[in-house]
């Protein structure tokens, strides 16, 4: 795909500008949710409820966690603006968090190939937003073990659509409803005969939407390789078994090396 030099800054800056907005959702997203969670669970057990909805959870601009002050849009630009201010807050020399840099790196690393494979706008944009959103889930899984509804909303959303393009929708849905089926059968023996959670219905969400990205053919390669990858991490890092492992990135990780070792 031949693009020029303005075409290829634009996509530069778009996936940029996602890896921006997927840094901060996946900072504000657990705080949200752990404040939802509380509230449901004092109204279900009929408790007063005043505590204040956290920062987040609010329409206010983005501003120093440290002195407070509000950020413009110079002191916002993707990896541009770490860079300049040496990765502290230009008011306070507050240290900013690495995690801001480096998902957007991961967004300009895991989408760039995407120009050397599609010619049309069209499915470009659905594959851009699908790896944002797996970076996204992928983020959040590795430190909370949860992955957002959200982001397999839009993983399925996208594949479906690209799919329905490429009129390979039929082998999509079919991937879909075998990889929900097959993990989803699994974490209910586990609890049958465990009597506790060994995979999350999460993770039978995640595999249902990569499944319907990478089409029926490619679930038992997906979950081969993310199966061999957490059992090399567990020998490595948590060989007593007793630390809880997020199975999410691992499947991430697995579906896109799929998906670009097949293209």
């Amino acid at each position: 795909m031949l693009l020029t030099t303005l075409e290829y800054f634009l996509f530069m800056a778009t996936v940029l500008s996602l890896g921006s907005f997927s840094a901060a959702f996946s900072t504000r997203w657990p705080i949200k949710q752990a404040y939802l969670w509380e509230k449901e669970a004092h109204f279900a057990l009929t408790l007063p409820f005043n505590k204040p909805p956290p920062e987040q959870m609010q329409n206010i601009r983005s501003c120093c966690k440290n002195c407070r002050q509000t950020l413009l849009w110079y002191d916002l630009t993707p990896l541009v603006s770490y860079l300049i201010l040496k990765g502290k807050c230009r008011h306070c020399a507050y240290r900013i968090s690495f995690h801001y840099p480096v998902i957007e790196l991961l967004h300009l690393i895991c989408c760039l190939p995407l120009l050397l494979t599609y010619e049309n706008a069209y499915p470009l944009l659905l594959q851009t937003l699908l790896i944002s959103a797996l970076i996204t889930a992928a983020t959040i899984d590795r430190k909370h073990m949860l992955i957002p509804d959200e982001c397999n909303i839009v993983i399925l959303s996208c594949a479906l659509l690209f799919h329905l393009s490429t009129r390979t929708l039929e082998s999509s849905v079919i991937g879909m409803l075998m990889g929900y089926s097959l993990i989803y059968s699994l974490r209910w023996s586990y609890q049958r005969f465990r009597h506790k959670e060994g995979i999350g219905l999460g993770d039978a969400k995640l595999v249902a939407a990569l499944s319907a990205w990478l089409g029926i053919s490619y679930l038992a390669p997906l979950l081969l390789c993310a199966s061999l990858m957490g059992i090399l991490y567990t020998l490595a890092f948590n060989k007593s078994g007793t630390q809880h492992m997020a199975f999410g990135p691992f499947l991430i990780f697995s579906a896109m090396m799929v998906f670009y070792l097949t293209l």
